[in-house]
């Protein structure tokens, strides 16, 4: 059965994550710019990209999984392409350098490819993409993942969950985000149903004998499945080539994750593409485009039991904007890691809105 979740201030979890993250070994603006990935995955409802996995980032980094800080440097440049290798730091740094590298080489030359190796897990993608679609930039972000999930037909966990976010600008409004996994389940939601006790979808996972199941612990002991059978298996094998193979990362089949041994060095890849609209047809021709069919969406004729039609990115950004006014909602599995967390660093225990004490805020040390 699951727990209720409890509401707590956007800022607290910030400066709270990023005191653990800077107890932990990282510099402050390493641990500024995780701790704010991780809160704003529980804000838009993506616990499986969320505050889950800070007990998961601070045993890697103990382990010498995640090297904190770590020197990246750029293995290959040449026109608007580039390559960073990331040394094994967090994943965080390196899309954050890669997306930068992309944007600045797509004002450039009109459109930009920048690979990414020996990196980690970089949380939500949707943030990314975000941050070039501001800038007027459609932008891709790709990335492998340690092995979890079987090619259709097989029931060995060669492949990635393999993520792809798309970002697209749109003049006036909110860009049109695309976030998704290859995966019929985010395998951090088959974690967290582990911890507390949910059951997960049919047709998310099979057991370690190749039968279907809805208990998560044996789905972690088995292997997740595409989605779409085929269609997502076939997407997740050209994220592969495309996020691991271009940039010279490691595949996800060669790949220990961190969810496995904490001290394993991943090695993943990630893929940015950032593209000028103005660089293939010109800008007004391509906001025009955006603008019309954005509209022509939102305003087509609901089909039955159907509120709204929705953009992609729409319920992420309105539940962010509701857990930025109101709070964000986390689980009791992830408040007591929480707890640990701040036992073993000496940290104020965080605590809920509506309690009296605050001196939780700055992450104090107690």
């Amino acid at each position: 059965m699951s727990d209720q979740p409890r509401l707590y201030r956007p800022a607290d979890l910030t400066a709270f994550t990023t005191a653990v993250l800077r107890a932990a070994g990282c510099s402050a603006t390493e641990a500024a710019r995780v701790a704010s990935c991780l809160v704003e995955a529980d804000a838009r409802g993506l616990p499986s990209h969320g505050l889950l996995r800070l007990p998961l980032y601070v045993s890697s980094v103990d382990a010498g999984g995640i090297v904190p800080d770590a020197p990246m440097t750029w293995a290959h440049e040449h026109g608007a392409t580039a390559t960073l290798d990331a040394g094994f730091g967090f994943g965080h740094t390196a899309i954050e350098l890669a997306i930068e590298r992309a944007g600045e080489l797509a004002g450039r030359y009109g459109c930009a490819v920048v690979g990414v190796r020996r990196s980690t897990h970089f949380g939500m993608a949707a943030p990314w993409v975000e941050r070039l679609a501001a800038r007027g930039i459609v932008t891709f972000v790709l990335s492998n993942t340690g092995p979890s999930m079987a090619p259709y037909g097989s029931a060995e966990p060669l492949l990635g969950t393999n993520p792809i976010s798309i970002g697209f600008p749109v003049d006036g409004r909110p860009p049109v985000v695309l976030d998704m996994a290859t995966s019929a389940g985010a395998f951090g939601r088959i974690v967290a149903a582990a911890k507390n006790g949910d059951d997960i979808p049919a047709g998310w996972a099979l057991d370690a004998a190749g039968a279907p199941t809805t208990d998560p612990e044996a789905a972690l002991k088995g292997v997740l499945l595409p989605f779409g059978e085929h269609k997502g298996s076939g997407l997740a094998i050209a994220i592969e080539l495309l996020a691991a193979a271009l940039p010279g990362a490691l595949l996800s089949h060669q790949i220990t994750d961190i969810w496995v041994d904490p001290g394993s060095r991943m090695g993943t890849g990630h893929l940015v593409i950032a593209i000028q609209p103005g660089s293939l047809t010109g800008t007004g021709v391509y906001t025009e485009r955006a603008v019309e069919l954005t509209d022509r969406v939102a305003s087509s004729t609901l089909a039955a039991g159907h509120p709204a039609v929705r953009l992609p990115g729409d319920v992420e950004r309105h539940q962010s904007e509701a857990a930025h006014a109101g709070g964000v909602a986390l689980a009791e599995s992830t408040t007591e890691d929480l707890d640990r967390l701040a036992i073993r660093f000496a940290l104020t225990h965080i605590q809920p809105i509506g309690t009296t004490d605050t001196s939780h805020r700055n992450g104090a040390k107690e």
